[in-house]
């Protein structure tokens, strides 16, 4: 359709140049007329395309245990305590996590980052996860009316993610992550275990 509206417009150019040809038009006249044919006659560029890799879009993140949400988190309470370094809200497929179990999928802790778990069993309403950087990590996933209410920490190489509940009826969950340096600085043994270090 294009192509066609761009063949017309350049006869009527055409014509008008013959005519002005044949009026004796002055030669800014013919000059201005060549030139807009000359725009029509040359197509324009076609607008780049930006497509979304589906790798980044659905691909590793596609099965994380925790999806993070956009949601701003910083004026929760729990993201206000001492040593936290960062603070996010987070969701929970409990069918996604129950087909994990002890498949030996590797799969992310968290959606876009990088920390490799797997979910190696189930004890009731509990699960173990580990991984490459991760050790001595479980949560307990309670049943609740606007949803999962999750209680648990994943530990890694650098620190500790503490995960808990922010709703008593459910469906609130946040992620407090502390770095291994805050736990080394406590002043008493016992202090790490209170912040989710202990094991």
């Amino acid at each position: 359709m294009a192509d066609t509206s761009r063949k017309i417009l350049i006869a009527l150019c055409l014509v008008t140049l013959s005519l002005q040809g044949n009026k004796g038009s002055d030669y800014g006249d013919k000059k201005s007329t060549s030139e807009a044919c000359n725009q029509q006659a040359t197509p324009a560029e076609p607008a780049q395309s930006v497509e979304l890799d589906r790798s980044e879009a659905e691909g590793a993140d596609a099965k994380a245990v925790f999806r993070v949400l956009a949601k701003d988190a910083s004026s929760d309470a729990r993201c206000q305590q001492r040593g936290i370094e960062k603070c996010f809200f987070v969701n929970l497929d409990t069918a996604n996590l129950d087909s994990l179990v002890g498949t030996g999928e590797t799969v992310r802790a968290f959606s876009g980052l990088d920390i490799e778990v797997k979910v190696v069993s189930k004890s009731g309403n509990s699960y173990r996860l580990e991984g490459p950087d991760v050790f001595d990590s479980s949560m307990t996933v309670g049943s609740r009316v606007n949803g999962p209410s999750i209680y648990g920490s994943i530990r890694t190489n650098d620190g500790v993610y503490n995960i808990e509940s922010c709703d008593k009826d459910g469906g609130c969950n946040v992620a407090m992550y502390r770095p291994h340096s805050f736990f080394a600085e406590m002043e008493h043994k016992d202090d790490a275990v209170i912040f989710g270090e202990g094991r």
